[in-house]
């Protein structure tokens, strides 16, 4: 079954009160359940909470980008009530955790930049091994055999991009998701006003 990260997107309100942010999803007809709210004949759920799983992507540990850089513990007095009450029957203990969408939106320009700036680096040993060798080649040619030392190690562009990319995407692909649920759906943009809380379970 796995771990996953349970995670809620909420919004303060007028009144300074954290609301959390539903999705309508199709309801499929099955026997455990009912729709939330039917429209002639479209029937719909209503969807609080989104799972991730924990052992890959943004909400894992051992990510290069993960929630980890930015996350911060939270009180389950300070969720909203609508995240009270679905937890409410859940008898195992939670530790809660949020970050806004503020923060995340800084850390997706600074996991960016760190990106670019190890591509820059690999290029740029790449480079240098590549005039070495040219140099070498040059005294091999005009009679002299002298040896020039190569670094040991040094990471390749391809490698950097590999072990680098997958990650940054993960960490965009986690804001583009809360973008389209803030935007598309409730046309909220304040990134100070909005955050995600999270449990693992």
């Amino acid at each position: 079954m796995g771990v996953y990260a349970h995670r809620f997107i909420e919004v303060l309100d007028k009144d300074n009160k954290w609301k959390v942010l539903p999705v309508w999803n199709k309801h499929e007809e099955d026997a455990y359940g009912k729709p939330d709210i039917i429209i002639g004949e479209l029937k719909l759920k209503k969807q609080l909470c989104f799972l991730q799983r924990a052992s890959s992507g943004f909400y894992s540990s051992v990510s290069l980008f993960s929630q980890d850089d930015i996350s911060h513990p939270i009180s389950p007095d300070e969720l909203s009530d609508d995240v009270k009450a679905y937890v409410a029957k859940i008898e195992l203990p939670i530790s809660w955790h949020c970050f806004s969408l503020a923060e995340l939106e800084a850390f997706v320009d600074k996991c960016g930049e760190q990106v670019y700036s190890n591509l820059a680096d690999a290029f740029h040993d790449r480079n240098m091994q590549l005039i070495v060798k040219m140099l070498t080649s040059m005294r091999k040619d005009n009679g002299k055999d002298e040896e020039i030392e190569e670094d040991g190690f040094y990471q390749t562009p391809r490698a950097t991009y590999d072990d680098y990319m997958e990650n940054y995407l993960s960490v965009v692909s986690e804001l583009n998701k809360i973008y389209f649920i803030i935007h598309e759906i409730y046309s909220y943009y304040s990134s100070d006003m909005i955050r995600v809380v999270f449990y693992y379970g």
